[in-house]
């Protein structure tokens, strides 16, 4: 813990001698005060081999599970682990798990639409979402819009 500390302390440090002490029109406005564009797209990724799907995907409906912390953890992956089980019981776990990876990025952007301001930016085409997934075995990513 100590190292990784540490090595953030450094980043820091070298952040504002090899950047910010350089570039000081830049940055002293920022000093005052920022006003940031506001967000217009959110992307949530999932990614292939996820550990966290695997698990979510592997754990018996009403077992104990000796990782009750990832039962918890992957507990909102439940309705897409579902809609997998039932639309994809004949393919194999591995083709399974991909599919839940996606299927896991919309149930993130569905619960993203519960908050009013996302709710309202959606509506009113101020806002975008967007679902992603990164196959680190072809090197692919792949987009969708919600």
């Amino acid at each position: 813990m100590d190292a990784a500390v540490e090595r953030l302390k450094t980043g820091f440090e070298k952040f504002k001698t090899e950047v910010y002490d350089k570039k000081p029109d830049f940055f002293e406005p920022l000093k005052a005060g920022q006003a940031p564009k506001q967000v217009e797209v959110i992307v949530v990724i999932g990614h292939s081999r996820c550990g966290g799907i695997k698990a979510l995907l592997s754990l018996k409906d009403g077992a104990d599970d000796s990782f009750h912390f990832v039962e918890d953890w992957v507990r909102i992956g439940f309705p897409a682990k579902k809609k997998v089980q039932t639309e994809c019981a004949s393919m194999p776990f591995d083709d399974q798990c991909t599919v839940l990876e996606k299927e896991a990025v919309n149930v993130s952007l569905q619960n993203l639409l519960t908050y009013p301001f996302v709710k309202e930016g959606v509506s009113n085409g101020t806002l975008k979402l967007v679902g992603g997934h990164y196959d680190f075995v072809s090197g692919k990513f792949e987009t969708w819009e919600q």
